[in-house]
């Protein structure tokens, strides 16, 4: 099973749409090394899935006037999580939460501790992975002389059980790097997302995906994470969302025009 999709984009685009939680599919031998039931699981997947993003960059992707490439992350987040990093490096790792989960958002055991098939999962899902999203920016460099990632996520009105209940929680979280944000990127977002009300920087989540191993350093690679508070757009905890899907597809291609076009000229 492929663990992974690439959409085409217009050879002239440098935008890459990553959306690396939006689906739900675990394999079989996965499902196998979870220690949940099936009910404990359908509420994991349901507050750890950032539903919908993939219907979301794809209309935004089909309103630009230059279409992006999109990546699309075709297995659940609990098989691997692609944005994770794989070792020691990963600050979630002290949840259970690194690129291979151990615990569930409410802190329950998801898998074995120690779990002894992390570098099998490693080496089947997430290494491909990297390895294709960097060889996707390498392309897009090579065409167009630079990159731009948007890195296309959503996350609960509640936090989850290792989250931190103080911290701000508005409706849009843009996550931010000092080296490949540029100030325009973020003026960018903050103007297309304007209609969302309430948006803040690196809160409750902070930076963006980059391929460190090949662009960690590489100011010819741009990115900007969007982190869409789920209740502004889907049913959650009894509210109902004010912006529907189609809205935010519209907020995303005015971001994608100007990476492509102002981008650009920067």
């Amino acid at each position: 099973m492929d663990s992974f999709s690439i959409l085409r984009g217009h050879p002239s685009s440098p935008v890459i749409l990553h959306v690396p939680h939006a689906s739900r599919t675990i394999p079989p031998q996965v499902r196998a090394q979870l220690l949940i039931d099936d009910a404990a699981l359908d509420a994991e997947l349901g507050e750890a899935t950032d539903t919908d993003t993939d219907l979301i960059a794809t209309l935004g992707a089909d309103h630009a006037r230059t279409h992006p490439w999109i990546v699309k992350n075709t297995l659940s987040r609990l098989v691997v999580d692609p944005e994770r990093f794989p070792d020691a490096a990963e600050p979630a790792t002290v949840f259970g939460r690194g690129a291979v989960y151990t615990r569930a958002c409410d802190g329950r055991r998801l898998r074995s501790e120690p779990f002894t098939d992390t570098e099998a999962l490693l080496d089947e899902y997430f290494r491909p992975y990297a390895r294709a999203v960097a060889e996707l920016v390498t392309d897009r460099i090579a065409a167009c002389g630079r990159a731009v990632i948007i890195d296309v996520h959503s996350y609960p009105k509640r936090p989850s059980g290792f989250e931190n209940p103080a911290t701000a929680r508005p409706a849009l979280c843009i996550g931010t790097d000092p080296l490949h944000t540029p100030d325009w990127l973020t003026s960018a977002t903050l103007r297309a997302f304007r209609p969302l009300g309430e948006i803040a920087e690196n809160t409750p989540y902070t930076g963006c995906y980059v391929p460190l191993d090949r662009y960690g350093h590489d100011e010819r690679v741009s990115a900007v994470m969007i982190e869409l508070r789920r209740d502004t757009y889907l049913p959650e905890n009894g509210s109902v969302g004010n912006h529907s899907v189609a809205q935010l597809g519209e907020y995303f291609a005015a971001l994608i025009d100007t990476a492509t076009e102002v981008g650009a000229d920067v």
